[in-house]
């Protein structure tokens, strides 16, 4: 018992030394920013005037406005498991409306990452429990472009199921009647695609910005036929690769 009574208390200042670790990085943080700014919280306190709504993964190593080098109020942050925009999911509308319709955001950012967890439970189906059925959109994603994306292999085969995650959520982005309504009074809002490389620290946009419902579309088609087109070059060199082994 005295062991155990001796882990506990050891166990419990050690979670005390952590947390107090983040309140001490804080209040550091607060006095960096008002010496080189003192009226910068002040004037945060008053408003918000966000350009950008960001759409991304709760994944610990994708830090939005780390990695976008973005202020306090300059990024309005939305984050869900895989990244996804579900049109049930009441959650992520309320936030899409309220930037749109409130702080008239000028551009919307999807951004997914490479060696995303949740897209790799998709591909293995490999069951975790309840996440499974939030992972399921991304899992249905897979089994519509099975056909090609199983032409890769490797990582390579992950990588292009985060990319192509990440268009089928712009592409029900566009088609919410949140943006729809937006477009339709003319209200010029973008909506693009990005993917974060974690073994790097890059961003890179899949070139899919769409402003209307017409260049939706478009975009979308156009990089699924980029993916077949890929998918087809792999099997060829695939084939080659057998033959040359024969």
């Amino acid at each position: 018992m005295k062991k155990l009574l001796g882990f506990y208390r050891f166990s419990t200042q050690k979670t005390n030394r952590d947390i107090q670790q983040l309140l001490n990085n804080n209040r550091a943080w607060s006095d960096q920013v008002l010496k080189m700014n003192p009226d910068f919280f002040p004037g945060l306190a008053q408003q918000q005037t966000p350009k950008f709504l960001w759409i991304g993964c709760v994944d610990s190593r994708v830090s939005p406005e780390r990695l976008t080098g973005m202020l306090p109020g300059q990024l309005f942050v939305q984050r869900n498991v895989g990244n996804q925009v579900i049109h049930t999911d009441l959650n992520c509308l309320s936030v899409v409306q309220y930037a749109v319709e409130v702080l008239k955001v000028r551009h919307i950012i999807v951004c997914g990452h490479y060696n995303c967890s949740s897209v790799k439970i998709a591909i293995t189906n490999q069951q975790v429990g309840l996440i499974n059925n939030w992972i399921l959109h991304i899992r249905d994603y897979y089994l519509k472009h099975q056909k090609y994306i199983d032409q890769f292999e490797g990582n390579i085969k992950w990588d292009k199921l985060v990319e192509i995650n990440i268009v089928e959520q712009v592409l029900n982005l566009g088609l919410s009647t949140i943006v729809q309504n937006a477009w339709q009074k003319g209200q010029l809002v973008y909506i693009h695609g990005w993917v974060y490389g974690v073994q790097d620290g890059l961003v890179r946009d899949l070139n899919i910005s769409s402003c209307s419902l017409q260049q939706l579309k478009a975009n979308y088609d156009k990089y699924l036929d980029q993916i077949k087109q890929q998918a087809k070059e792999c099997k060829e060199d695939q084939i080659i690769k057998q033959n040359e082994q024969n």
